[in-house]
């Protein structure tokens, strides 16, 4: 073992990847702890998992392999049992006259492998990949047959007329190897790993149909059987707090789950409908969008002008879009941005989607008699530097608001509105003088999340003339190189043609100008007109960018820019 080490720690050295100090201190390492090299070094930080994984090819003469570059096939998890693949640290890759070719984290696990020619009846042909990309190799290939086998190990098992209570104390007592459970547990994490914003699960006549809303758009995850729902919603409800035993009327519940390194909250929403109990999961962990102002999505113009807004002392920050825009997160990452020892920050949400520490945060229980605007009356008490308050919904809560900000504090909020200026008249028509939103409002960013082309398979073409037309290019000679989503995508992108999401914006800053069109009760067009005059960049602007460069596709401009955004 030390040999091999040795050998796979001089290639290191060689390629630059470690320092022989490093080496010898992860070599004194293993011999206190029995571990791999590999281990070692990685779980010290002294190298990454690519580099030891390319030592090992060169060692053994194995090839390596890039597993976000390869397309899993489906069909291959009933070649190799999920359980093998995870005792053994494998996932099959490909099948070619009886020779079965397997990515492997340990080209030295010789039990392991003819473990696996035992079973598969097969020549075994390894190939080395990262333990990282092995794993979540792994929980994409066998993660919808899991769920399929657990789902029908359950219906068999199903003990018929189970009494409520039965029902309840199954919940309550249920252990962890119950398929149920299992099954419901795989499906968040299946969730998670696809990084989706709801979960829903919706019981049919004959089916229960479960589906996943990712980049924005709702996909089949499951369609099993009917007899699955009760349990499944039994499960969800226990974990999340509510009334398992009551099922007419709806409830609210919030679940904390963790998926490997990942902390996750999902707030859950209950329906009775027709033939069961409909249960939506939102996953209000920011999955999708980094907190990092510079992965937002921002323009560089924009960004300066946010950064500039968030610099400011006192008056009031508007972020407006659509529910699940990235509102919340775009505060938050802003708050962060902002956090030093000598300021006071408290937010008032409802509910409180992220907990950051250091920011005292408020949770909005209306039952208790906390609402936005009682909780806004007491904070002003606690010596508030800045303040975030989750959304403006009423004339009460956007007149405590505007009180802050004049007397020097810095409100960061939210509203329901599809473009910047709108946002502005929103406020008057709630019941605040203009004159009070023209002196404390001080930008406006409005923002919407669109979905971005998979780098992976995005398809490029020539723009037509329809097409310049579309995007303001009146000369139709040029040529311009435009992409789109192919049909059927490919493996990375689930087969959709796009991954991810990007947030476009336009930032309206408040200049004399506008606080005199506030003033003077102009309309939205008006206000609009004088922001992008002073070199405001619009939503439409924005999006026209981002298909020029690429990102995404021309559909996608032409579904987010409606005409009440532009």
């Amino acid at each position: 073992m030390r040999a091999n080490s040795l050998k796979m720690g001089q290639i290191l050295i060689n390629m630059g990847a470690i320092t022989p100090d490093q080496l010898d201190q992860a070599l004194s390492m293993q011999k206190q702890s029995g571990a791999r090299l590999g281990e070692i070094l990685t779980k010290e930080k002294m190298c990454e998992e690519d580099k030891i994984c390319f030592a090992l090819s060169k060692q053994f003469s194995i090839p390596y392999v890039d597993l976000d570059e390869v397309e899993l096939k489906e069909e291959l998890s009933n070649v190799l049992s999920a359980d093998i693949s995870e005792q053994c640290m494998v996932v099959p890759l490909e099948v070619i006259d009886k020779t079965l070719t397997i990515a492997v984290a340990d080209p030295l696990d010789y039990k392991g492998l003819n473990k696996i020619q035992t079973t598969t009846r097969m020549t075994v042909q390894p190939v080395i990949a990262a333990p990282s990309q092995i794993q979540k190799a792994h929980q994409a290939l066998y993660a919808s047959k899991r769920a399929m086998d657990e789902a029908r190990e359950f219906i068999s098992s199903q003990v018929s007329q189970a009494g409520k209570e039965d029902e309840i104390e199954a919940a309550k007592n249920a252990a962890d190897d119950q398929p149920i459970i299992r099954f419901v547990n795989n499906m968040i994490e299946e969730a998670v790993r696809l990084k989706t914003s709801d979960i829903h699960i919706e019981p049919m006549e004959e089916v229960l149909l479960i589906r996943f809303r990712i980049d924005g758009k709702l996909q089949k995850y499951m369609e099993t059987s009917a007899q699955l729902a009760p349990s499944v919603t039994s499960r969800i409800k226990f974990i999340g707090g509510m009334n398992i035993a009551e099922k007419r009327i709806p409830q609210d519940g919030r679940i904390n789950y963790r998926v490997g390194n990942t902390e996750v909250d999902m707030r859950i929403s209950i329906l009775p409908v027709v033939f069961g109990e409909k249960v939506c999961a939102r996953i209000t962990t920011a999955l999708g969008l980094k907190m990092d102002k510079h992965a937002i999505g921002f323009l560089p113009e924009n960004l300066e002008k946010y950064d500039k807004l968030l610099s400011s002392n006192r008056g009031i920050i508007l972020v407006t879009g659509a529910t699940g825009s990235g509102k919340s997160t775009t505060l938050y990452t802003g708050l962060k941005g902002v956090m030093r020892e000598d300021i006071n920050i408290i937010t008032v949400e409802n509910p409180v989607e992220m907990i950051i520490p250091g920011i005292n945060q408020v949770d909005i229980n209306a039952k208790a008699g906390l609402t936005f605007a009682s909780a806004l009356r007491s904070i002003l008490r606690q010596d508030p530097d800045i303040i975030m308050i989750g959304e403006i919904r009423d004339k009460e809560t956007a007149e405590i608001a505007a009180s802050a900000a004049v007397t020097g504090h810095l409100v960061l909020s939210t509203l329901h509105t599809y473009n910047a200026a709108s946002s502005i008249i929103r406020l008057v028509d709630m019941g605040v003088e203009p004159f009070m939103v023209s002196s404390t409002i001080i930008g406006v960013i409005a923002q919407r999340l669109v979905r971005r082309l998979c780098v992976n398979c995005k398809e490029p073409y020539i723009a037509g003339e329809h097409e310049l037309h579309l995007l303001g290019i009146d000369d139709t000679s040029l040529e311009i190189k435009l992409y789109r989503a192919p049909d059927g995508g490919c493996e990375r992108c689930n087969k959709s043609g796009h991954k991810g999401r990007l947030a476009v914006h336009e930032v309206l800053m408040v200049s004399p100008a506008i606080r005199r069109a506030i003033q003077q009760d102009k309309a939205t067009e008006d206000i609009h007109a004088i922001a992008v005059e002073e070199g405001m960049i619009s939503m439409r602007e924005n999006l026209r960018m981002n298909v020029i460069s690429g990102i995404i596709s021309l559909e996608t401009m032409l579904e987010a820019a409606s005409e009440d955004m532009m």
